[in-house]
């Protein structure tokens, strides 16, 4: 028996059509995973402070998936946000943790970890800087 596919009919551009979206829909769209990947590795290079690098990448990257990260990141941000806080009279755990989290983005690991120790001492039963603390010394 010989089976005759109709061609001209809307059968066909119908069967193109599925094969299409079934096509489509198991293909990965490669270029939105190279931007994420893209993506990621500026955050990995920002956080590790070398701009330098994270700017070359940037030129690749929307404005608007990096600004906010810059702009809490920047080194000169950073002590500009650090001395506010060391210049405050009466510090709260809260702004200790900031105060480590800060010198800790800035290779200064040392101050850091008397920062959460400092914190972990008006706060010791906060789990969170308890983790902290205990995982830094």
């Amino acid at each position: 028996m010989k089976i005759k596919i109709n061609t001209y009919g809307w059968s066909g551009p119908l069967l193109i059509a599925i094969t299409l979206i079934n096509l489509f829909s198991v293909m990965k769209f490669s270029a939105g995973e190279r931007y994420v990947a893209r993506l990621n590795r500026w955050y990995s290079l920002a956080s590790l402070g070398k701009w330098t690098a994270a700017n070359k990448l940037e030129k690749r990257l929307d404005p608007a998936d990096t600004e906010w990260y810059k702009n809490r990141n920047k080194a000169e941000d950073l002590k500009i946000r650090l001395n506010e806080l060391t210049i405050k009279s009466d510090k709260t755990a809260d702004d200790w943790m900031e105060v480590a989290s800060i010198q800790s983005r800035l290779q200064k690991t040392d101050g850091a970890k008397v920062s959460v120790k400092k914190a972990h001492e008006l706060d010791p039963i906060r789990s969170d800087i308890e983790k902290i603390y205990f995982s830094s010394f």
